[in-house]
């Protein structure tokens, strides 16, 4: 059984600034192939770069780079691997290319060639970058049958290993498999995506891609919450007057980051809308669900209102120690004055 003109995509994500403003870089922005009815729209699109063929370890491929608002670059790296391809073949090479040791230097040397296009777009830039990766597996269908119903098991590619699996697997793998008509497939696996589109369109890898995006988003403001979290208990053990100064910049500090990551959510929110086409928005809720946003942004809402409780707390403890400080300041005043009128 043959696929046609199978690809295989190497995804490479990383967390590189607060922001990047996309402005500043003269490049095209990404537009989707087939926006049905104008009904999934970027808010601000990023920003595209073809940076061409590449070619590691005798494997040659496309590479493109997507530079996203709220910091974050993508590195793709698009392998073709013929136009008719039997199907255990591409497998085998499906299940054996992504865990190649060599890519992540690879991924490495591509996104420090590429800080040249950045200058000056980068604000406030990160030292220590989070990364994440996915792999996309796309043709344009199985030669002699429909795409939705294609003729083989998918599982194995689904799950990353040849082995005899449960049923339980294969229904569980049914929840995440979707198509719009008889010529396409999106099957959506954790670090996978399996797409058969018989016009060659890679809007679901788009998609994925921006959920992606938006988990390495999320993961770095969880941390963030988490050691300003961690760091209250030392200020708070300096009570009294002598930790006045302290508590004030706590306060200041736990004030601006909730201010931060709450405009940073809301242009997260905002940045894709997907109102009239029932099909990308499946695949884009079903993108959030399997790969864990929602557990993401619980955790970062939980984190925030301790955030809050612990900011009305310091504040509370400023008002207190300022309340203390006039009063002993008063008190100072009136001694000055008995012990100047006893002089």
């Amino acid at each position: 059984m043959n696929l046609l003109s199978p690809h295989i995509a190497l995804y490479r994500l990383y967390d590189l600034a607060d922001e990047i403003d996309l402005s500043r870089l003269a490049t095209p922005r990404l537009r989707l192939s087939r926006p049905r009815l104008g009904a999934v729209r970027f808010e601000n699109p990023p920003a595209q770069i073809e940076l061409g063929v590449r070619s590691v370890e005798g494997i040659s491929g496309l590479l493109t780079a997507r530079l996203y608002e709220f910091g974050v670059a993508s590195l793709s790296f698009r392998v073709h691997l013929g136009e008719k391809v039997p199907w255990e073949t591409f497998l085998a090479q499906a299940l054996a290319l992504p865990e190649l040791p060599f890519w992540e230097g690879f991924f490495l040397a591509e996104l420090l060639a590429l800080e040249p296009y950045l200058q000056g777009a980068l604000l406030r830039p990160e030292e220590k970058r989070l990364s994440e990766e996915f792999t996309v597996y796309h043709a344009l269908g199985f030669e002699g049958h429909k795409a939705a119903n294609p003729p083989v098991d998918l599982t194995p590619l689904w799950m990353g290993a040849k082995e005899e699996f449960a049923p339980e697997v294969r229904r569980e793998m049914e929840r995440y498999r979707y198509s719009y008509s008889t010529e396409d497939l999106a099957l959506l696996g954790f670090d996978r995506v399996f797409i058969l589109d018989s016009e060659g369109i890679w809007d679901v890898a788009d998609l994925v891609e921006f959920v992606h995006a938006q988990l390495l988003e999320l993961s770095y403001y969880d941390g963030v919450l988490t050691q300003e979290l961690e760091a209250v208990p030392q200020v708070l053990k300096h009570r009294g007057l002598w930790g006045y100064g302290k508590l004030q910049r706590l306060r200041r500090r736990l004030m601006a980051r909730h201010a931060e990551i709450a405009d940073v959510r809301a242009r997260m929110e905002g940045a894709l809308r997907i109102t009239e086409d029932l099909f990308y928005a499946k695949i884009y809720r079903a993108a959030l669900e399997l790969y864990g946003a929602h557990e993401l942004e619980r955790s970062l809402e939980e984190k925030l209102r301790v955030l809050e409780a612990t900011y009305e707390m310091v504040t509370e403890e400023v008002v207190h120690l300022r309340s203390q400080a006039v009063e002993v300041g008063i008190l100072a005043l009136i001694a000055f004055e008995v012990v100047r009128a006893l002089y």
